[in-house]
């Protein structure tokens, strides 16, 4: 996925739906984190913030960003972490 968000943007949020074998994960009882660094350096920008989980049953979440997240000019590369 690819998303393109203006500098100092917070919105929209990043809103994905988490699949395996293009089945939805069950995400109940689960928690969803975010991690974000720059392309280039490796730099970390986003150390594992919590999202918020919107369908567990249809593996759907959203990461709200904040000013920090979106302050510097550049392209990164996002992951999530689901602890089940």
């Amino acid at each position: 996925m690819s998303i393109k968000i203006v500098q100092n943007d917070t919105l929209p949020p990043l809103e994905f739906n988490l699949t395996q074998d293009g089945s939805p994960v069950n995400l109940t009882g689960c928690t969803v984190k975010f991690y974000m660094k720059d392309a280039t350096s490796g730099s970390v920008k986003i150390n594992g913030i919590n999202c918020t989980i919107t369908d567990a049953t249809k593996g759907k979440c959203k990461y709200l960003w904040s000013s920090s997240d979106t302050n510097t000019v550049g392209t990164y590369l996002g992951e999530v972490e689901v602890t089940f």
